[in-house]
């Protein structure tokens, strides 16, 4: 854009922003479609409605004849002030169904946070961007099944409690609503608005009654809405127990990137068990809510699926810059200079839709943040910033996010095992056994007709065998296609628990299913682990005379004057940065393809440590991953190409000494 089209467009949003917005007369309202009406004789006479109230026979009685000619041909009744205000409170009763905002703005008092009042709830800029996505799933009959990415306080929690109270004091009855927070303190805040707004609904609108609650079968923590008979269960994740999930049509799950994982149960399991009550359909709400925490979690893997289509939730983000709060003000006349200055991300700022008045506020924030990461997670402009983790990443977002694009679910999960007449078998994963973990995932099955040598590749990264240790990893690669001058691709990743010699055979069965691969396991967590680690070195020995192509680092020549092998892949203070290096290089230049969602989360999660000279995965999490794949895809482009085996002599195999000197 040029300076003159970014001014005329600033000037734009800058009005929009500043525009009316009365929810009481419906100017402003742009959550849902409305329509201009005049209702002549009312307290207000021309309101903007929602069209689908429209609908209804009675409203468009009323435009047509007004208040005062609607009560003399319909009612039959001369005009009074009296029978004009009940004829408005009927007409106010119906708006209530259609008018989420009117509603919010007429009937609920709230806590004007900092400010120290009541105040009724008027919806702000991001609360009514929210409200849009709602509105749209209600309107069209769907469940409404969001999850809320949350980059800065604005009210997205408020919002949908209160939205989830309209629906069961307006909409439904025996509606019952459950409210999961992280802890005890966030269900207590969110049970004193709803207990103030329910003391302070107005008794018009209930028929004279006072709403009350009271406590359901003596638990004080579940609530029953007099007026509706509908029930809301407030409990935490750290303390399940008191949540009454039975029966229930919607559930709002906040800061569940936050939630912990305890001794058999991890936070899926209780969103699991609360969602699995709901019975889908018009009016049913699932809301997961929470800020950023980092990559891989569940909270981040719901959101990645979301996103890619690969479940039910609509994705809702609201970016720094929506937020009023963060503006500085600029004149006019100094707009030109001001652009002259942006650099490539302000612009880029610009083009998501912030105006530069927020750009100049933004440009003072980072002077106080300098590191990069830390701004990003603090005031994040799109959800790949709201979800960075680390300031000393050593593989890039960009990198990442384009490797991202080619991953896929996999086509078979389950496991592989040997036969009796030594031939392998997949067999698929129960849903049980796929949530147990230690499965192997299938992209790319092993070609049954492959005529190519050296066409797989396999390597392992070796973990421990407890269940809070390192994780072990298995990753094939399908070379194929570069011969052609393609690359290669992942096939098929094993990723789990497992004890050591098992570990190393799972490896054979894969690497003998995928056309006897060359199989390379990292070797160094086992030469460090004293007794385990010698006797995983008598297993290597052991798979050597049984196995032909295995990776060995000890050199022909040094093999010819008599010294012992030494199988696997040495990884040290020099091999790693070779093998990371390169993958970073793979992944800057697409020189592989990549197709487990789970390894790019780790290359998010992988930094160089303070000394500037380590890298490993951020404290609490895991690399073998990434170790893996390093190592798999520094081996595809320095072992020979794959090549045709000619029929004479295809099922003639030959002993080969695959070591660091061959390759």
């Amino acid at each position: 854009m040029t300076k003159e089209q970014i001014i005329k467009e600033n000037i734009r949003r800058l009005g929009d922003i500043s525009a009316v917005y009365n929810p009481i007369t419906g100017e402003g309202s742009t959550s849902v479609e409305r329509q201009w009406t005049t209702f002549e004789g009312f307290p207000i006479e021309n309101i903007n409605l929602p069209v689908s109230m429209l609908d209804d026979e009675t409203i468009t009685t009323l435009s047509q004849l007004g208040a005062n000619g609607y009560i003399r041909q319909i009612t039959g009744k001369e005009p009074s002030d009296r029978n004009i205000i009940q004829l408005w409170l009927q007409f106010c009763l119906k708006r209530i169904h259609h008018d989420f905002e009117y509603w919010a703005r007429t009937m609920t008092t709230i806590s004007d946070k900092g400010k120290g009042r009541d105040t009724a709830f008027t919806l702000n800029r991001p609360q009514r961007a929210y409200l849009k996505a709602l509105e749209s799933l209600r309107l069209q009959d769907k469940p409404i099944d969001i999850i809320l990415l949350k980059a800065r306080q604005w009210g997205g929690s408020t919002l949908t409690q209160l939205y989830m109270l309209w629906i069961q004091l307006v909409h439904r009855r025996n509606w019952n609503s459950v409210i999961c927070g992280d802890i005890e303190k966030q269900s207590s805040i969110v049970a004193g608005m709803l207990a103030k707004v329910i003391a302070r609904y107005p008794q018009w609108a209930t028929g004279g009654k006072k709403l009350t609650t009271s406590p359901y079968q003596g638990a004080q923590k579940t609530r029953v809405i007099s007026w509706s008979n509908s029930r809301y269960s407030l409990g935490s994740a750290q303390k399940p127990d008191s949540l009454r999930s039975e029966d229930i049509s919607m559930a709002h799950l906040t800061e569940v990137g936050l939630w912990k994982a305890t001794q058999g149960r991890k936070p899926e399991d209780l969103v699991q068990s609360i969602f699995g009550s709901i019975a889908s359909g018009p009016y049913t709400m699932k809301v997961i809510e929470s800020t950023a925490k980092g990559v891989g979690n569940f909270f981040h893997r719901t959101w990645t699926d979301a996103v890619n289509l690969r479940n039910n939730f609509t994705p809702v983000f609201i970016p720094w810059f929506m937020i009023d709060l963060y503006s500085k003000p600029l004149k006019e006349a100094d707009y030109g200079s001001f652009i002259e200055t942006m650099d490539e991300y302000e612009r880029n700022l610009f083009e998501l839709g912030a105006t530069l008045e927020a750009i100049a506020w933004y440009r003072d924030k980072r002077r106080e943040l300098p590191d990069e990461w830390r701004l990003f997670s603090e005031f994040p402009s799109t959800p790949n910033e709201a979800f960075q983790s680390t300031g000393r990443r050593v593989f890039k977002t960009s990198y990442v996010n384009e490797a991202r694009k080619s991953c896929c679910p996999p086509s078979f999960v389950g496991d592989i095992v040997c036969t009796e007449k030594n031939n392998s078998k997949f067999i698929e994963a129960t849903p049980g056994e796929r949530e147990r973990g230690n499965n192997l995932s299938v992209w790319l099955m092993p070609d049954a007709n492959c005529n190519m040598r050296d066409r797989y590749v396999v390597t392992v990264d070796v973990g421990g065998t407890g269940n809070k240790s390192d994780y072990s990893c298995i990753v094939v690669a399908d070379r194929i296609a570069m011969p052609d001058g393609g690359v290669p691709e992942i096939a098929a990743c094993w990723h789990g628990h497992i004890e050591h010699d098992r570990l190393a055979w799972k490896a054979v069965e894969i690497a003998r299913a995928y056309n006897n691969a060359l199989l390379v396991i990292e070797s160094n967590t086992l030469e460090t682990e004293g007794t385990e680690g010698n006797n995983f070195e008598y297993i290597l020995n052991e798979i050597a005379g049984k196995y032909s192509n295995l990776y060995c680092r000890t050199s022909q020549m040094e093999i010819r004057q008599g010294r012992p092998r030494r199988w696997g892949f040495h990884t040290n203070s020099s091999t790693k940065p070779m093998v990371i290096n390169f993958l970073v290089k793979a992944l800057r230049d697409s020189l592989y393809i990549e197709r487990c969602l789970q390894t790019t989360f780790e290359f998010d999660l992988f930094e160089f440590k303070e000394n500037g000279k380590e890298m490993g995965a951020i404290e609490g999490n895991h690399d073998d991953r990434v170790m893996a794949t390093a190592i798999l895809v520094w081996v595809c482009y320095n072992y020979p190409l794959p090549s045709i085996v000619h029929s004479d002599n295809g099922n003639r195999k030959k002993h080969r000494i695959i070591s660091e000197a061959s390759i």
